[in-house]
C-alpha cells in the first residue's frame, strides 16, 4: 500500500497536465486573413468580394486594382503597391456574415485588372496579400429584342451597349421565329456588308458564374452564324473585334410581329494591348 499512493499521485498529476486550457488561458491568436477573393464585373466597375473567416481586431483592408500584377509567384507583393483605396476600407455594412464587399468604380472596360486583398492591422502593418485575380469590366445586363423588321429595337450593339435596327451597322445579333423553332444571328445574314459574329451553343446549364467558369475551359470549337435556341440556353458569341460575350435566353414573349425574346448578356471586351 506503501507504494501505491505515490503512484496514484502521479497518475493525477499527469492526467492534469493533459487536460484543456482554463478559460483565459488561450496561448495563441488565430492568424486572419481575408479568403477566397472574386468579382463580379460591370461596365466600368467591379464588386470585390472575400471571406473573413474570424472575427480578430483590425483597422480594415486595402484593395489593390492595378493594370499590372503586383503579386509574385512566391505570394509577396512589391514594395509600395498604392492601393486603390484610401483610407483603409474598413469593412461593409453587414460584418456578421463572414463576406466583404467592396465596389471599384471607375475603371476603364477591357482592361484586364490584378485585384488582391491585404488587411490593416491594429498597428498599421500589413497581412500577406490573397490570390491575385484578373478581372476585366464590361456591359451587362438584360435586353428585349424584337423579332426581326417589327420594331426599331430588334438588335442590340454589345460593346455599345444599346438597342439598334437589326440592319444598323452597330448591330451584333438579331432574332427571328421561323417554322416553330427560335433562332439567334448574325447581321451579316440580313446583308453581307453588316457585322459578321459569330455563336456558339454551350450546353451547360446553372448560373453566370458557374457557366463562366466552365467556358474558360473550353478549347476551340466551331462557330455559326445563327443558332437554335430554347428558354435557359447558354451562347457564347464573338463580335468582330474579338470580344467575348455570353448570353442566356431568359425567356419568350408573344406571338407574331409581336414576338420577343429576353437575354441576360456578360461582355468581356478584347483587352487592350
Amino acid at each position: 500500500m506503501k507504494y501505491l499512493l505515490p503512484a496514484l499521485t502521479l497518475l493525477v498529476l499527469i492526467v492534469g497536465s493533459c487536460g484543456p486550457d482554463k478559460p483565459g488561458e488561450e496561448k495563441t491568436t488565430r492568424v486572419c486573413l481575408p479568403e477566397n477573393i472574386r468579382a463580379e464585373a460591370s461596365s466600368h466597375a467591379m464588386t470585390i468580394v472575400w471571406d473573413m473567416p474570424c472575427t480578430n481586431l483590425i483597422s480594415g483592408y486595402n484593395i489593390y486594382v492595378s493594370e499590372k500584377r503586383l503579386v509574385g509567384e512566391d505570394g509577396v507583393m512589391v514594395e509600395n503597391a498604392d492601393p486603390f483605396n484610401h483610407p483603409p476600407f474598413p469593412g461593409d455594412k453587414n460584418p456578421d456574415d463572414g463576406t466583404e464587399h467592396f465596389e471599384a468604380e471607375g475603371l476603364d472596360n477591357g482592361v484586364p485588372y490584378y485585384v488582391s486583398v491585404r488587411v490593416v492591422r491594429p498597428d498599421q502593418t500589413l497581412s500577406p496579400p490573397t490570390e491575385e485575380i484578373v478581372v476585366v469590366c464590361g456591359p451587362r445586363g438584360h435586353v428585349d429584342l424584337a423579332i426581326r423588321y417589327s420594331s426599331d429595337n430588334d438588335g442590340f450593339s454589345f460593346v455599345g451597349d444599346s438597342l439598334v435596327r437589326a440592319d444598323d451597322l452597330d448591330n451584333d445579333i438579331y432574332y427571328y421565329h421561323k417554322d416553330g423553332v427560335d433562332y439567334l444571328a448574325s447581321p451579316k445574314r440580313l446583308n453581307g456588308f453588316l457585322r459578321d459574329t459569330r455563336l456558339q451553343s454551350l450546353s451547360f446549364t446553372g448560373d453566370y458564374d458557374a457557366v463562366a467558369g466552365q467556358v474558360m475551359l473550353l478549347s476551340s470549337v466551331p462557330t455559326e452564324d445563327r443558332i437554335r435556341v430554347e428558354e435557359g440556353d447558354w451562347v457564347r458569341l464573338w463580335t468582330p473585334e474579338g470580344d467575348r460575350v455570353l448570353l442566356q435566353v431568359v425567356g419568350f414573349k408573344g406571338k407574331g410581329d409581336n414576338r420577343s425574346v429576353e437575354l441576360f448578356y456578360a461582355v468581356r471586351p478584347q483587352p487592350h494591348s
